[in-house]
């Protein structure tokens, strides 16, 4: 495939992402649903075959990052990826397929958040914690600095109403 057209290709998929990537990082309470997305790329070369790494980052409540990877070969035109199970890999030579799969993936982000919260509160309960410490760490986590461990305050709302259905629910955990 010739330069011209795997040139074309990469930078009509940066300038898409790029702009995609940018939909999420305002206002801050988006920014932070969504886990301080971002994205960066990286160029290497090993034995004169040139890839580029497309990494699309964000957090989950406490900070825990995510990954979604993406290599482009410049020789071949072709973009590289796992499909969303992590079980399969795919290459495709159309960016707009990669960049849905992409947006796909961003729109969970905030379900995965949501559930990590849960899975965090359940852990909490398990180590005998009480509601009001519950309560205590996820105040911590609504001011934490570090911006994509943060909660928003939908999330901050989601999590105190598992709290309160898990003591309602008698749940010794609860207590």
């Amino acid at each position: 495939m010739s330069d011209s057209i795997c040139n074309q290709r990469l930078e009509q998929f940066q300038r898409t992402l790029d702009e995609l990537v940018a939909l999420y990082q305002r206002p801050e309470e988006r920014r932070i649903g969504y886990g301080n997305l971002r994205h960066e790329y990286s160029k290497y070369t090993k034995d004169d075959k040139t890839t580029i790494n497309i990494a699309v980052i964000y957090e989950t409540p406490g900070g825990s990052t995510t990954q979604i990877n993406v290599t482009f070969d410049t020789d071949a035109g072709v973009f590289s990826y796992l499909d969303r199970d992590l079980e399969n890999h795919i290459e495709s030579e159309d960016p707009n397929q990669v960049l849905e799969t992409i947006k796909e993936q961003i729109r969970e982000i905030p379900g995965k958040r949501s559930q990590q919260l849960v899975t965090q509160i359940d852990s909490w309960m398990d180590m005998g914690k009480g509601r009001y410490e519950i309560f205590g760490e996820l105040n911590k986590l609504l001011q934490t600095e570090f911006l994509g461990g943060r909660i928003t305050t939908t999330e901050l709302k989601e999590g105190i109403q598992h709290v309160v259905a898990q003591h309602a629910a008698g749940s010794p955990q609860g207590a």
